[in-house]
């Protein structure tokens, strides 16, 4: 495992990885094609679809060499097996050298066809095309979609590999090696699914995450998900023309609140159940007087620093939804990340408990 050729092998193989989806690291560092090939690219912000057609091309190039640069990279880093030397070559390492040139030479073909006629054969004119009046081009669809990007009150969101852009008049949806585009007064949106995850990986907060499917009236238009976060999902809405039509048990939280309660309520079912004594019974909830009172507070972390849980000895009086609104009531607005592990007083007796003290009656 310590000879250079794995160590090469690795160590190139996270590289394209990388490369190719870009993590948030590698973005910070500007290794990425747009960075690296800026000044040929120019800039989204004044030539939106211009800079798309070169971009797409670009990237498409870019990727398409990398078993290229992995084969020159094991002339260096194995030397002994004269690589260099393709005549001389084992025909699994001659086979891979003919893939890794053909690559970019079939890409490189592509990307001339797409640019023959000032760039009128690539996907994306061909779309703009399909939206241009009688007597003019692809071109002025182009000039309407550079100008509306250009305005300050576009929606916008995604990373950068599955950015979602909404003008007043395009929906637009822009990719690794495409940009989808549909016009507003044709598209039908119907809301496909909901994901729920209980920590984000950016801001380890509760998230959920809507699938969106742009159709458009248009058969020759390709049909496009876009994804958002549901707390985005009250904004995209208001610049949309066209309504979304939503299917069957899918619940939109389009609140901090909402997202926060929800977790709450899945970490209480974790926790161990309270055994109700048979002398006792549950009444309705003080907090909403409609539901029966439905968890207890009980102890169990063994810590007694300053700050601890303490152990309360109410009996049942709250359900779960007016306890989960009391925990969120009593945090800070500015720290969501901070609510999971927080700590607050019983709405009753003032003992301190967290999430998991809260026990689920049976």
């Amino acid at each position: 495992m310590d000879s250079p050729e794995v160590t090469f092998t690795l160590a190139y193989l996270v590289f394209a990885v990388c490369f190719v989806f870009t993590p948030t690291e590698f973005h910070s560092a500007g290794l990425t094609v747009q960075n690296l090939l800026s000044g040929w690219l120019g800039s989204e912000d004044a030539a939106f679809v211009p800079y798309h057609l070169r971009r797409t091309a670009a990237t498409l190039l870019c990727h398409s060499l990398l078993p290229l640069g992995y084969y020159v990279g094991m002339c260096f880093a194995a030397s002994e097996k004269q690589l260099y030397y393709p005549s001389q070559t084992p025909e699994t390492w001659r086979a891979f050298l003919l893939l890794a040139l053909m690559l970019p030479t079939i890409t490189c073909t592509l990307i001339y066809y797409w640019s023959r006629d000032r760039w009128a054969r690539h996907p994306l004119a061909r779309t703009l095309a399909l939206y241009a009046l009688p007597r003019s081009g692809w071109r002025a669809v182009a000039s309407s979609v550079n100008t509306e990007f250009r305005r300050i009150d576009k929606f916008a969101t995604g990373v950068p590999g599955a950015r979602v852009i909404v003008t007043d008049t395009w929906v637009m949806k822009v990719t690794t090696y495409r940009v989808h585009v549909a016009q507003q007064q044709d598209v039908h949106l119907t809301l496909m699914e909901s994901q729920q995850h209980d920590l984000s990986p950016d801001s380890h907060l509760p998230v959920q995450l809507l699938t969106i499917r742009v159709a458009s009236a248009n058969p020759a238009v390709q049909a496009f998900d876009i994804r958002l976060n549901s707390t985005e999902y009250g904004e995209l809405c208001e610049k949309l023309r066209a309504p979304i039509r939503s299917v069957a048990n899918v619940v939109i939280h389009q609140s901090l609140g909402d997202l926060f309660l929800e977790t709450f309520a899945s970490l209480v079912e974790v926790n161990p159940a309270y055994s109700v004594p048979s002398s006792q019974d549950l009444e309705a909830c003080i907090g909403c007087m409609q539901a029966r009172a439905s968890v207890k507070l009980v102890k169990r972390c063994q810590a007694a620093a300053a700050g601890a849980c303490q152990q309360c000895r109410c009996r049942p009086m709250w359900c779960l939804a007016c306890m989960g609104k009391w925990f969120a009531s009593r945090q800070d607005p500015q720290r969501p990340d901070t609510w999971l592990a927080s700590r607050v007083p019983c709405p009753t007796c003032r003992a301190r408990f967290c999430i998991l003290d809260v026990c689920a009656v049976r």
